[in-house]
């Protein structure tokens, strides 16, 4: 199932997040949007196949600006809490 969240802030960094997941794959979307609604930054995490598991790393975080140009991967940790920020 494909479940989606909308958060408005009034952090500094973005006044509106929306999380976009699939339960069923674990691969998830995060955008952030300035407060004329325009797209700062997005993450997507995608899990590997299991056979490319690597100890506990199970997948990837990739961080891109409004350009589109990836500015920071981090690994998906079997069995953490992902944290996007």
């Amino acid at each position: 199932m494909i479940r989606c969240k909308r958060v408005e802030s009034t952090s500094p960094t973005f006044a509106v997040r929306v999380v976009t997941w699939d339960d069923e794959t674990g691969e998830a979307e995060q955008v952030d949007y300035d407060d004329s609604g325009r797209p700062i930054r997005r993450a997507v995490v995608r899990r590997f196949p299991r056979e490319r598991w690597e100890g506990d790393v199970v997948g990837e975080a990739t961080w891109f600006d409004a350009e589109h140009r990836v500015v920071r991967r981090r690994p998906v940790l079997l069995g953490r809490a992902l944290a996007l920020d």
